[in-house]
């Protein structure tokens, strides 16, 4: 047996009990430490609306960036633990009296595309004790013959019939809906900026032009790691390098943001999985935020995006005509598109209430 699962497998010390949930009690658990973090607010807020109690097991780290900072309910209780204590724990005592598990990212538990560590760990749960997984890209699972129509996927995938159940979280708690901005229009975007990096080259390039032609009053923020020694002099003042910020901060910059720049590009392969077998965090913040984007056409109606919630261009060289319309946007045109994104955001809400309640119920 291989050295990584046997650790897995072999007992753990440690006196870890699983608190005595009530039988209308759903367990939700983020076993990645790194990302993927941002769906568990929305996640927990759809099994509330179903009527559960929630116990969220994470670690100290991912609350203390302030994940649930503008969300509480007194139905929800969050359990500060490591990951070896969660996994010591859940292996030892199961589900104990809960209705079920949501496992916020497939895979990261073992590694493995078939989900059978997983299944193995739960294996004594009762028949009405449900366990279920969310799955950030169905490939490798696809490909294992793992992906069953029971896995939950954040939207519904494209590649080769592959069929999964969407549930869509984009729920992050208290949070306030801004108007456009009169004097300065402002972006966001988020991921390393690296010169290096073909989106980071056509954004500058974008900048670029919106420069030469007179046009800035605008800002960009940027949130990731990164610097600016690959951005021209002229135009280093127009971006705010952010770096990695916590939750908090995060949902304050999504706020005081006009526009959201998810920059994929419409040439580059990596970015395929983006309308075929995977998605994006971006959408998550685009859709609970109600911050309209600029996206390439490519990937927008896979995405639940058109030209009545966001700013939509055909290819790389249109960005900056983009970003222009987003510039010189009036007050009322930019509200209505607030609201087409609140409807497709609700509408979406909806379908994914109701796939999750069924997957329970299966």
């Amino acid at each position: 047996m291989m050295k990584w699962l046997q650790k897995l497998l072999d007992p753990m010390p440690g006196p870890t009990r699983l608190p005595p949930f009530a039988a209308n009690t759903f367990l939700v658990w983020e076993p990645c430490t790194h990302s993927h973090a941002e769906v568990v607010p929305g996640y927990v807020r759809y099994l509330l609306e179903l009527g559960y109690d929630v116990a969220v097991f994470i670690t100290p780290k991912r609350l203390d960036e302030g994940l649930f900072s503008r969300f509480s309910d007194p139905r929800l209780t969050l359990h500060r633990l490591s990951q070896r204590a969660i996994r010591r724990m859940f292996r030892r005592h199961g589900l104990g009296a809960a209705r079920g598990i949501l496992i916020t990212t497939a895979r990261k538990i073992s590694g493995r595309a078939d989900y059978t560590l997983e299944q193995q760990w739960f294996a004594g749960r009762q028949p009405h004790q449900r366990l279920l997984l969310v799955e950030h890209d169905i490939k490798p699972a696809f490909e294992q013959g793992a992906l069953t129509p029971d896995i939950i996927t954040l939207r519904e995938p494209h590649y080769r019939n592959a069929m999964t159940t969407a549930v869509n979280p984009h729920y992050f708690g208290n949070i306030r809906i801004n108007g456009k901005q009169d004097d300065i229009a402002r972006f966001i975007t988020i991921g390393a900026m690296r010169s290096r990096r073909r989106n980071t080259r056509l954004l500058i390039d974008a900048v670029q032009r919106l420069h030469d032609s007179g046009l800035t009053r605008f800002r960009i923020g940027v949130i990731g790691r990164g610097s600016l020694r690959g951005v021209p002099a002229v135009l280093r003042p127009y971006f705010e390098i952010k770096g990695r910020i916590d939750f908090g901060t995060l949902y304050a910059e999504m706020e005081h943001a006009d526009f959201f720049l998810p920059l994929l590009d419409p040439d580059n392969p990596a970015h395929e999985r983006y309308i075929t077998t995977g998605t994006s965090g971006s959408f998550q913040l685009i859709y609970g935020f109600s911050t309209p984007c600029l996206v390439a056409r490519k990937f927008a109606a896979v995405n639940h995006f058109n030209q009545s919630n966001s700013i939509l261009y055909d290819a790389n060289d249109d960005l900056a005509e983009s970003m222009k319309q987003a510039i010189m946007m009036n007050p009322d045109r930019y509200r209505s598109m607030q609201l087409a994104l609140q409807q497709q955001a609700a509408a979406i809400r909806q379908q994914s209430l109701a796939n999750l309640q069924q997957l329970i119920h299966a």
